[in-house]
């Protein structure tokens, strides 16, 4: 075992750390060939050699002549030479654009702008500057609505609002209020039937013994523009009971008359409430709902909010102070067993023995008595028994 096996390996041994000596260990022996190679910083520079030529290699390879791609790239185009020609084949006279007129039809977008027979004019050359005004384009259907002739019944869609629909029959907001019975705290839901007049304005109803110029007098309007647009052959055209037209008049509003409360006691008018209420405030943003605990609702549209009468009554109770939780109060009684109460105002605008109607300012909004924040707190009584509001409001 010893001669034939440890023997020979360990001469492979010396043999091979002699020779690996010469490489690795030049401060040993010195060698004028090994000794380069056995530097350390020979194998940095070796790879940083390779590197840079398999770099510019690589950069040969991606070159991109224009000889070897098609002609019509774009990277042709830009390393071609300077002599490279290239033609422009006209397809016929250049025809000169006639002005549009209308975009959409009927039963919705056209594919292809149409033009009237009266209108086939050149578009005027384009005008110079950073912009110009475009008239909006408006459908044919909405442009039928908006000349018009006659009286239009509009029922209200989800979403709507007065506003939108003014803007879409071409009339402002007031004409379809006074039209309407409507006012600016008024509400709209779906369903409801609007009266839409065909141009702003109002109607006026003819009575016994006015005539025309008298009409046009009250409204302040020209009769020149009555006649007109109801097709009047002349002034005297107008008979009793009939509803004119009056473009661009105003609703005359009465100014408010006020007289002496008299210290004698006025005989009570007796008052049958149907028990269908309006909302009191101008706003409708509930803070509290009606609960087991909680006998009304709370509206919160801010401190010094008007709070009107929900139904014509009488007020019963009007007085400040704590109230059990309700600071400043009003009690009105509507007839027929029903009462509404209004808590936590600011300030009352009624007495007790006032007879109010629905609708009129009775108080100011506060944040009296248990409140944490300015609000109304809105009671229902039927026969002593506190109702959920929200079932007798609209």
């Amino acid at each position: 075992m010893l001669l034939v096996l440890v023997l020979p390996s360990y001469k492979f041994y010396l043999v091979a750390k002699k020779v690996l000596t010469k490489f690795y260990a030049p401060h040993k022996i010195r060698h004028r060939l090994t000794h380069p190679f056995s530097r350390r910083y020979l194998i940095h520079l070796l790879i940083v050699i390779i590197s840079l030529l398999t770099t510019a290699a690589n950069l040969d390879a991606y070159e991109i002549h224009h000889q070897d791609i098609g002609q019509t790239s774009i990277i042709s185009s830009l390393v071609a030479p300077e002599d490279y020609s290239v033609t422009f084949e006209e397809e016929g006279p250049v025809t000169a654009t006639k002005r549009v007129t209308r975009y959409l039809g009927q039963s919705g977008v056209a594919t292809e702008p149409r033009l009237t027979e009266e209108e086939q004019e050149i578009l005027p050359p384009a005008l110079s500057g950073s912009g110009a005004l475009v008239k909006p384009i408006i459908s044919p259907a909405e442009e039928q609505l908006r000349r018009r002739d006659q009286i239009v019944y509009y029922t209200v869609q989800i979403g709507d609002t007065i506003s939108e629909i003014a803007d879409k029959f071409g009339i402002s907001v007031n004409t379809i209020l006074w039209e309407n019975n409507l006012s600016a705290y008024s509400l709209i839901r779906p369903s409801d039937k609007l009266t839409i007049l065909p141009t702003s304005g109002l109607q006026h109803k003819v009575v016994r013994g006015e005539t025309l110029n008298t009409i046009a007098k009250k409204y302040g309007v020209e009769p020149e523009k009555i006649i007109e647009f109801n097709k009047l052959a002349s002034a005297a055209d107008i008979r009793l009971g009939e509803k004119l037209m009056i473009p661009g008049g105003k609703k005359i509003i009465s100014a408010p008359s006020y007289s002496i409360r008299s210290l004698t006691p006025q005989p009570t008018q007796q008052i049958a409430s149907t028990g269908r209420f309006g909302w009191p405030t101008s706003c409708r943003r509930l803070s509290q709902y009606f609960r087991w605990r909680h006998t009304g609702i709370d509206i919160a549209c801010g401190f010094g909010k008007p709070i009107y009468a929900a139904d014509a009554g009488v007020v019963v109770k009007s007085q400040g102070g704590w109230n059990g939780g309700y600071g400043i109060m009003i009690v009105i009684d509507h007839g027929n067993g029903f009462k509404t109460l209004y808590g936590h105002n600011s300030k009352n605008y009624v007495a007790v023995g006032d007879q109010v109607s629905k609708g009129q300012l009775i108080a100011a909004m506060g944040s009296t008595g248990r409140s944490t924040g300015p609000h109304v707190h809105f009671e229902v009584w039927s026969n002593g028994v506190k109702r959920n509001p929200l079932s007798y409001t609209k």
